[in-house]
C-alpha cells in the first residue's frame, strides 16, 4: 500500500513532527505551536504557518484506519490538544519507532564535509537513526542521553568512595562505547550485503566500514555535551568515521581504501552508500510487533539520473519479489516528489488498487494555501471526458492508458526505462507475441510432457467397452480426458482472450485513438469510445493476471 504525492516539503515535516511528538512531553510539543516572539527564545522553534492569521488554530492531525475492522482513530497535536504521547494508547509511539523518513537533505548530510575533513556520521546517527532504534521502552538516543551521558557523578563523596564511583561511571561509559560499536558493525554488515546484492547484482564493487572513532569520555561528558549550545562541541568530540573500499584486482587484498569518499566517489555511489546504511539500520529494528509502519521518501533521489533513481525505486517497491527485500512490503510507503515525470513513472509502475496519488499545487504569486487534488489515471480521465462528451480528450487519455498498461506488462521490473523509444503499435505487437508464446509454451508442456501417445490413441476409442483394458486403466483414461478438456477450455477461454484483446486494442488505435490525436474525416462515435474504454479495462485486467 502506498501514496504518491507531488508536494512541497512541509508535508514531510508535518508527518515527521507528529510521529516524533510521541516521544515528548506536552511542553515539548507545544513549543511548535507558539506565536513567534523575537525576544523570547522559547518561541523560536514554532512551526505555525506564517501566511495565515496569527490567531488561527494550528494543528497536525492523522487518522489511523484499521483495514480489517474499519475502526478509525484520530491523533492530533496542537497547542491545546495532544493525544500522541499517551501511554494508554501507544499506536503513534509504535509507528514512530517502526517508521523511517528519508529525504534528499538527510542523504546529503552523509557527505557535507569538505575534502580536508573525514566523513563524520555522528550527526546523522544522532538525528536520524538512533531516535528510531529501540532499547527496551526507550530509543537508543534516549538511552544514550538520559541513562548514560547526561551528567557525570556529582562529587558528593571524597576519597576512595568518590574515586570508586567515578571509576564505575567510566566503566559504564566504556560499555556504552562498545555497545554503539557493535550496533555500527551490525549496520555495516547489513549495508554491505544490501549494497552488493541489490545495487551491484552480487558483484564486489564497494564495501564500507563504520568505526566509532570518537567515543564518549568522562571529561567531555563533564562539560555538558547535550546542552543546546554544545552541539558543535559534541559533534567534534563524537565521531563515527566512514571509510570506503573499492574492489581492485591489482591490489594484494583486492580492495583499495578511499578515505575522502565525498571527493572521490560520484553522486550515484555516494547515494547508494547512504541508502545502504539507512537500510542497514532499518534491518536492525524489531519491527514485528508494530501494528503498522510507514516509509516516507521525499525527493531523496533528486540529484540522480533516471536509471539510478529507478534502481532504488525498484528495490523499495520490490518489483522482482525478492525474499530478502520482503521487509519493504510491510511498510505503507509515501513517496513525495516535485518532479512530474518521476511522479508519472512511479504511477505507471504501481498498482492503482493499492496506491493513491495526489497533487499539491501552490500559486507562488500569492500566499494562499496549497490546493490538494487527487491525481486521476488516464483511464479515469477518459471516463470523465466521455461523460462530458469531450470525445477527443477521451481518446487521447485512452492512448496514454494503453501506453502505461503495455509498458508495465512488457517491463514489470522497470529495467528498460532508458531503452530506445517504442511506438504503441510496436508495444502491442510485442505484447501479442509474448502472450502467443506463453500459450504455445503451455500447450507444449501439457501435450508433449504429460500424455503418452498410446494413451492418447485409446481416448479416441470406446475404451469403456474394451474388455482388454483393466478398470483402473479406464479410470486413469477418464481422468486424462477430463484434464485434456479442462485445459482446452481454459487455454481458449483465457489465453485466446488476451490475444483477442490485444488485437482489439490495435483496432481501437486505428479507429479511435489516432482519430482523437489527429484531424481527419472519421467521426468519433460515442458507442465506439464506450467500447474502447471497456476494452482497455479488460486488457489491463487480463495482462495483470
Amino acid at each position: 500500500m502506498g501514496t504518491m504525492v507531488r508536494v512541497n516539503h512541509r508535508f514531510f515535516g508535518a508527518l515527521y513532527t507528529l510521529l516524533q511528538s510521541s516521544t515528548k512531553d506536552d511542553s515539548g510539543v507545544q513549543k511548535y505551536f507558539k506565536k513567534y516572539v523575537d525576544s523570547d527564545n522559547s518561541t523560536h522553534q514554532t512551526l505555525k504557518n506564517v501566511f495565515v492569521d496569527e490567531n488561527e488554530d494550528s494543528y497536525i492531525k492523522l487518522t489511523a484506519i484499521d483495514t480489517v475492522t474499519g475502526r478509525e482513530d484520530i491523533y492530533t497535536i496542537s497547542h491545546d490538544t495532544i493525544n500522541t504521547n499517551n501511554d494508554d494508547d501507544t499506536l503513534i509511539q509504535e509507528l514512530n519507532l517502526a517508521s523511517d523518513f528519508i529525504n534528499y537533505k538527510l542523504l546529503h548530510n552523509f557527505y557535507r564535509a569538505s575534502h580536508k575533513q573525514e566523513v563524520n556520521l555522528w550527526p546523522v546517527f544522532e538525528h536520524d537513526i538512533f531516535p528510531f532504534l529501540t532499547e527496551g521502552t526507550q530509543n537508543w538516543l534516549e538511552d544514550i542521553i538520559k541513562s548514560k551521558t547526561k551528567n557525570t557523578p556529582q562529587p558528593r563523596l571524597g576519597g576512595k568512595a568518590g574515586a570508586n564511583r567515578k571509576q564505575r561511571f567510566i566503566e559504564d561509559i566504556n560499555l556504552l562505547n562498545i555497545k554503539i560499536q557493535n550496533l555500527l558493525t551490525e549496520i555495516q554488515n547489513n549495508a554491505n550485503i544490501f549494497i552488493k546484492d541489490h545495487f551491484f547484482s552480487g558483484k564486489d564493487v564497494i564495501r564500507i566500514n563504520i568505526d566509532f572513532s570518537g567515543k564518549f569520555k568522562f571529561d567531555d561528558i563533564r562539560q555538558k555535551l547535550w546542552d543546546d549550545k554544545k552541539e558543535g562541541f559534541r559533534h567534534d568530540k563524537l565521531r563515527i568515521k566512514l571509510t570506503v573500499e573499492v574492489f581492485d584486482e591489482t591490489c594484494a587484498s583486492n580492495w583499495r581504501k578511499i578515505e575522502r569518499v565525498q571527493s572521490f566517489l560520484n553522486e550515484a555511489h555516494l547515494t547508494r552508500i547512504a541508502i545502504g546504511i539507512r537500510v542497514g539500520a532499518l534491518r536492525t529494528r524489531p519491527l514485528a510487533s508494530a501494528r503498522f509502519k510507514i516509509l516516507v521518501l521525499d525527493d531523496m533521489l533528486i540529484s540522480l539520473d533516471l536509471s539510478n533513481r529507478m534502481d532504488v525505486v525498484r528495490i523499495i517497491l520490490n518489483k522482482e519479489n525478492k525474499p530478502d527485500l520482503s521487509f519493504f512490503d510491510d511498510f505503507q510507503k509515501i513517496i513525495l516528489t516535485h518532479d512530474k515525470g518521476f511522479f508519472n513513472l512511479i504511477r505507471r509502475n504501481t498498482d492503482e488498487e493499492q496506491w493513491v496519488y495526489y497533487n499539491f499545487t501552490k500559486d507562488e504569486s500569492d500566499n494562499s494555501a496549497p490546493k490538494i487534488k487527487e491525481d486521476l489515471t488516464p483511464l479515469q480521465k477518459a471516463v470523465k471526458n466521455f461523460e462530458k462528451n469531450e470525445f477527443e480528450n477521451c481518446g487521447n487519455e485512452l492512448r496514454k492508458e494503453a501506453e502505461a498498461v503495455l509498458t508495465a506488462f512488457l517491463d514489470p521490473t522497470m529495467k528498460n526505462l532508458n531503452k530506445d523509444f517504442e511506438s504503441l503499435s510496436d508495444k502491442l505487437e510485442k505484447a501479442f507475441n509474448i502472450v502467443s508464446g506463453q500459450r504455445l509454451q503451455k500447450f507444449k508442456q501439457v501435450f508433449l510432457s504429460d500424455f503418452e501417445i498410446n494413451k492418447l490413441r485409446k481416448i479416441k476409442t470406446d475404451y469403456h467397452s474394451d474388455s482388454t483394458i483393466e478398470q483402473a486403466e479406464k479410470d486413469k483414461l477418464d481422468r486424462m480426458k477430463t484434464k485434456l478438456f479442462d485445459f482446452l477450455i481454459e487455454f481458449n477461454e483465457k489465453g485466446n482472450r488476451k490475444e483477442l484483446l490485444i488485437k482489439d486494442t490495435k483496432e481501437i488505435l486505428d479507429r479511435v485513438m489516432n482519430a482523437a490525436s489527429h484531424h481527419g474525416e472519421n467521426p468519433l462515435y460515442s458507442h465506439e469510445l464506450k467500447d474502447a474504454i471497456e476494452k482497455i479495462k479488460n486488457l489491463k485486467d487480463y495482462l495483470n493476471e
